[in-house]
């Protein structure tokens, strides 16, 4: 994630940006945060040609209550008219998840042949995402996105996957030609893994994958360039072993910002009375 120099900015007096440091520094937000930017190598999906398959990058943000994520795919893909793909956000808390060891799941609520290694901690969180409003075709294009949010173990020692959010649906697709999609995801849906205070660091992949069982991934986030070697295997198993990471972000409620910002405006009005020259 990208950190503001506190040199820069507004044209304020020194003791006052000094002061917006101080409190940054102590980990109060004084503005909105700017979004964790993730990249991958372009051209290296695989499996067909189609260029729906080709992760470019993705964003993060967050607020008090949502996750936004926006996944960029190869810039010449159309994501309403190329055909039906699946895309998924593999999350692990570290500890406890699901592994490609699980013949029946293979390591996902989808069935995908996808895991994250249990030496990071398997997967404990997954969402979902699929075309809506159409078939991804010229005659019947997708119209939207939606997804699926699923826990691994909410149902005590059973050690099973639990959907969580079951169809959000209308997430937009945007871009010319429309080759990104945006999310907006409850952070709620991932309490009972992932601990969501700020400053709490999570690991995750995204991932290009088919729309039926035992399909491995196609393209991932992380892997910078394909993911398999020689011929592609369609059911071959993809097995992240390395990870991107993100850390939750302080986003202080309207009215703290309001008080922080009629507090901040005093400390420059007093520091500027205190500084100005004496007139008598």
């Amino acid at each position: 994630m990208k950190i503001r120099n506190c040199s820069q900015g507004p044209a304020v007096g020194a003791s006052a940006r000094n002061h917006l440091c101080l409190l940054g520094a102590l980990g109060i937000a004084v503005g909105s945060a700017g979004a964790a930017t993730y990249t991958d190598v372009l051209g290296d999906g695989q499996g067909s040609a189609n260029l729906l398959r080709d992760i470019s990058s993705a964003t993060i943000n967050n607020d008090a209550n949502n996750f936004y994520i926006t996944i960029n795919l190869n810039p010449s893909a159309n994501i309403a008219t190329g055909g039906s793909f699946n895309y998924a956000i593999g999350i692990t808390s570290g500890a406890g998840g699901d592994t490609s060891a699980n013949a029946t799941t293979h390591g996902n609520p989808y069935g995908r042949a996808i895991s994250i290694d249990s030496s990071l901690g398997g997967m404990t969180d997954w969402i979902g995402i699929f075309g809506a409003g159409g078939a991804g075709s010229v005659a019947s294009p997708f119209t939207s996105y939606g997804f699926n949010d699923y826990a691994w173990n909410t149902n005590g020692s059973s050690l099973t996957w639990s959907k969580i959010n079951q169809v959000a649906s209308g997430q937009p697709i945007s871009g010319t030609p429309p080759s990104s999609i945006s999310l907006t995801v409850p952070m709620s849906d991932f309490a009972s893994n992932l601990s969501l205070t700020p400053g709490t660091t999570f690991s995750f992949d995204i991932l290009s994958t088919g729309t039926s069982g035992n399909q491995t991934a196609y393209d991932s986030l992380v892997v910078q360039g394909p993911i398999q070697s020689g011929t592609f295997n369609g059911t071959a198993q993809f097995n992240d072993t390395m990870l991107f990471s993100y850390t939750i972000v302080a986003v202080p409620e309207p009215g703290t910002l309001a008080l922080f910002g009629i507090g901040v405006a005093s400390f420059i009005v007093r520091r500027r009375r205190a500084s100005a020259p004496s007139r008598h």
